[in-house]
């Protein structure tokens, strides 16, 4: 759910000049055709694509990069809200996230850009959108940085159970806000090795727990968790509706896979790949999700811990649980090194279209790190962090509801400048993901209002939703200050 573009459509293109210092700028970053190769040519730069990535990268970098700690720790709290029926949450979020990614896919093809969503919203429904739409990504990259790293302390206190969550969660950000401070390179690689780490995890998940149940003498099949409760909504449709905020955050990721699509060596393959993330993705939840829920009853699935190494513990499997454990861990280092290098880069391009402070676009040293915009992230995932020393029982829960509120909020401008693209486009060919056109556009924004609503009358989640309302008008009060200084970037 990040990165932004920054390339205002129907500019003047980039300088000679101007192309090799970006090149020099991320040197060996941009060399990569995987997940971090799409970050590094994130809305601070303006780069042409390279079409350089096949199929099977992007359905890589689509899959691997959407999942995260998110998914391994968060899922827990959709099943004890919805139960079973979560499985039925996990197939309606699949069906928004198609839509989503299938308006993605349309713009990218009409107007190719590298992580270009700030500039649609700014092309088909004015400057302020895509503002706002700019700063809320920077935010949410924020969120997402912080709540990493506070899942991240909790996979580490299975073996440092003494040591507070906000102190774990401090050193595992620093660690990686030093990374970024340094440079690094081969960030790609590793960015593409956890990828594939990720699903492995889960594939192996699901492997191991389908050799469990069948292995089971057959007399014991029958108190499983899954035959022990045959109620697909046993808290009815509203648990279902409470449960798709954190459901959605788990699809939220998508932004990798939008400024990925136009790196794709066949633009005309991108519907393709478009299916198989949405397939491969929702899959693998759904059949993850059904595993455990035949191993641990949703009433018992918890909420403080990863509900998948609960399951193998359940099973007996403590050293697999370790593992997978340890897995999820180190998988939680690659989203927040990404997170951090890309909301550096959404706040650098604000800062280069005078939208922000001007100290954050200035880099430095022989790598052009832009410190400033690395200081101003630090200090905004340090005020999250604080948060788990204040609130060390709901911190989690805030961080995760409030990115994804900000998320329904981007979704929905997303699909509200399809609509406006449309308007001025008739006739051009429309993603396969954004079936039944108009309708299902209409439908998902329709759904994505009803589910913050719904969202609303679990208590738990309503302060992420204020202070989302706060930050806001903060960011609306302040484009009064900058709407007249503002202008896209010179070549």
């Amino acid at each position: 759910m990040r990165r932004p573009g920054m390339m205002g459509i129907g500019t003047h293109e980039p300088s000679d000049t101007t192309m090799e210092h970006q090149r020099e700028v991320y040197g060996d970053l941009m060399k990569s055709k995987a997940i971090g190769a799409v970050r590094n040519r994130s809305v601070g730069t303006q780069v042409k694509a390279k079409h350089s990535m096949s199929l099977f990268e992007l359905i890589l970098v689509g899959v691997g990069g959407i999942i995260g700690a998110g998914y391994f720790l968060g899922s827990g709290q959709p099943i004890r809200m919805a139960g079973p029926a979560v499985l039925l949450a996990f197939a309606i979020g699949g069906a928004i996230t198609a839509q989503t990614i299938g308006a993605l896919n349309t713009l990218a093809v009409d107007h190719p850009s590298p992580g270009a969503f700030k500039t649609y919203a700014d092309a088909y429904l004015g400057k302020f959108t895509g503002y706002m739409q700019g700063w809320t990504y920077y935010i949410t990259s924020i969120l997402t940085i912080a709540s990493e790293a506070v899942a991240s302390a909790v996979f580490a206190r299975l073996w440092l159970p003494s040591v507070p969550v906000w102190m774990l969660a401090a050193a595992f950000a620093l660690i990686v806000l030093a990374i970024n401070a340094f440079g690094v390179q081969n960030f790609g690689l590793v960015e593409s090795v956890m990828s594939v780490v990720k699903i492995a995890a889960l594939v192996g998940f699901i492997i191991t727990i389908a050799i469990v149940i069948f292995a089971a003498h057959p007399a014991t099949l029958g108190r499983t968790s899954a035959s022990s409760s045959l109620t697909l909504f046993p808290t009815g449709i509203s648990g279902l509706a409470q449960s798709m905020l954190i459901v959605i955050f788990c699809f939220a990721g998508i932004g990798v896979f939008g400024t990925a699509a136009v790196e794709l060596k066949e633009p005309k393959h991108l519907d393709r790949g478009g299916i198989a993330v949405v397939t491969i993705l929702t899959g693998l939840y759904m059949l993850s999700i059904a595993a455990l829920l035949w191993i641990v009853p949703y009433r018992t699935v918890s909420t403080k811990a990863s509900p998948f190494v609960q399951a193998l513990m359940t099973a007996h499997l403590h050293t697999l649980a370790g593992i997978l454990n340890a897995v999820i861990l180190i998988a939680s280092f690659s989203v927040m090194a990404g997170s951090v290098f890309s909301a550096n880069q959404i706040l650098v391009s604000l800062g280069r279209y005078r939208e922000a402070p001007s100290l954050v676009s200035r880099t430095f040293g022989k790598r052009r790190v832009a410190y400033g915009a690395l200081a101003f992230t630090t200090v905004g995932v340090a005020i999250c962090i604080a948060l788990s020393y204040v609130l060390p029982s709901s911190v989690y829960t805030f961080l995760i509801s409030a990115s994804s509120f900000l998320t329904f909020f981007n979704w929905f401008i997303m699909l509200l400048t399809l609509l406006a693209w449309k308007r001025k486009n008739k006739g051009k060919p429309i993603s396969k993901l954004a079936f039944g056109q108009p309708a299902g556009t209409y439908v998902t924004m329709a759904l994505i209002l009803v589910m913050t609503g719904y969202a609303l009358v679990e208590k738990s989640q309503r302060l992420g939703f204020f202070a989302c309302l706060g930050i806001a008008a903060v960011i609306a009060i302040a484009y009064l200050f900058v709407r007249k200084q503002a202008h896209p970037p010179e070549a």
